[in-house]
């Protein structure tokens, strides 16, 4: 029982750090903050298909912890948070928030292909969700004169969320193909 939840930590981490790996592999990346990925979402999506919400959560919490420092590092974005309060929210809801939520693909599964599919598009739009909240309320303030905040917000975010999941279907298709993947990830053949 003890090695068993040694290998599940250790799983775990090795996907933090494959996600945060991949995260660095920036396609391309928005003005305020928000990039498209090399998949980097995926890592923890699996994790919380294969763990379910509790592990797939405290893995994904990790995850956005990662973010949140990798942002810092990079120094490019809590510039434009003008109080300390907004400095605040924008770390809980454009970081913690809605990277931890990766963790919880696995509640939407059902432990089919169609269902890891579906939990993928279901946390990304909940993710989606938390930036679209920041970027009315705290980003809004940058949208071009003419454009309202939240056309503004959904452009914006939909502009890196969108193609960033599209990524991460294009590179689970694949994945999701192999009969080992889909056993480790303790999906069904039906679907």
């Amino acid at each position: 029982m003890r090695s068993k939840k040694i290998l599940t930590m250790v799983e775990c981490a090795v996907m933090v750090a494959l996600a945060f790996a991949l995260s660095w592999v920036v396609l391309w990346k928005m003005p305020m903050g928000g990039s498209v990925t090399l998949a980097s979402m995926l890592p923890i999506m699996f994790i919380g298909i294969k763990y379910g919400p509790k592990i797939g959560l405290g893995t994904a919490f990790v995850y956005s912890l990662t973010q949140l420092l990798q942002a810092v590092m990079q120094g490019d974005v809590f510039i434009y948070c003008q109080t300390a309060f907004v400095v605040v929210i924008c770390a809980l809801f454009d970081y913690v928030v809605p990277f931890s939520v990766l963790g919880l693909s696995g509640v939407f599964a059902r432990k089919t292909k169609f269902g890891a599919y579906a939990g993928m598009v279901a946390v990304t739009v909940v993710r989606f969700v938390c930036h679209f909240v920041t970027g009315v309320f705290i980003w809004g303030q940058w949208a071009p004169e003419g454009m309202g905040k939240v056309v503004y917000s959904i452009v914006y975010n939909g502009g890196f969320l969108l193609p960033d999941l599209a990524i991460c279907i294009a590179v689970a298709i694949p994945l999701l193909q192999v009969k080992q993947m889909r056993k480790l990830l303790g999906l069904t053949d039906s679907k």
